[in-house]
């Protein structure tokens, strides 16, 4: 069963942003059953209420923390990234995951961890798959380090973390296009702060 951690209380103020792209993970209906959502995130107060109004089987895996950069490490094979990633997420063997919320997951990964990362993955991919993530414009700006949330069908959510920040990695288009595996960026759209928002959808 994934971890569901909750959000440290703060005096950090509670933002939401606008989002062009999000109703479009958001929106699409579930032909049959329960939508299946995947955040690697924390479970955001936000999120729950949002998913709360309708049929959804949630799962979060607090995924990002202050110690995402174990992923990261040279000393590992591919071979243990793909355990290490497998243990982690702890996902039910069989399942489709209709909605992937990565947020900025893939800002603190290299690309030997994103590949090992989307292996994981694989398997509970499905052909009407689609995933958010948020990103960098250029390696000359600075990433906030948030907790981000679904806040409306058309805005996010983030809280500043007061916990320490992993190295953050920047990712040409490009290069991570190539280390998506079944995935691909669909459209990008700039946030605040030079921050990019993507949706992500199943190569056809």
């Amino acid at each position: 069963m994934l971890k569901s951690v909750k959000r440290a209380s703060g005096n950090s103020p509670l933002e939401t942003v606008s989002s062009s792209l999000l109703s479009t993970v958001l929106e699409p209906p579930v032909e049959e059953g329960r939508l299946v959502v995947l955040d690697m995130g924390l479970a955001a107060p936000s999120t729950v209420r949002f998913f709360n109004q309708s049929k959804c089987r949630l799962h979060f895996t607090a995924l990002i923390d202050s110690e995402l950069d174990k992923y990261n490490r040279e000393e590992s094979s591919y071979a243990e990234r793909v355990e290490q990633f497998s243990a982690a997420l702890n996902l039910q063997p069989g399942i489709k995951i209709d909605i992937f919320l990565f947020w900025d997951l893939f800002c603190y990964l290299n690309k030997s961890a994103i590949d090992a990362l989307m292996e994981v993955l694989s398997p509970f991919v499905h052909d009407a798959s689609r995933a958010h993530s948020i990103g960098l414009l250029n390696a000359r700006q600075q990433m906030p380090f948030y907790e981000y949330g679904v806040a409306s069908v058309g805005q996010l959510s983030q809280y500043p973390k007061t916990t320490f920040q992993p190295p953050v990695y920047v990712h040409s288009r490009r290069d991570f296009n190539k280390l998506l595996g079944c995935l691909s960026v669909d459209k990008s759209c700039l946030l605040a702060d030079g921050r990019v928002e993507n949706i992500l959808l199943v190569n056809r």
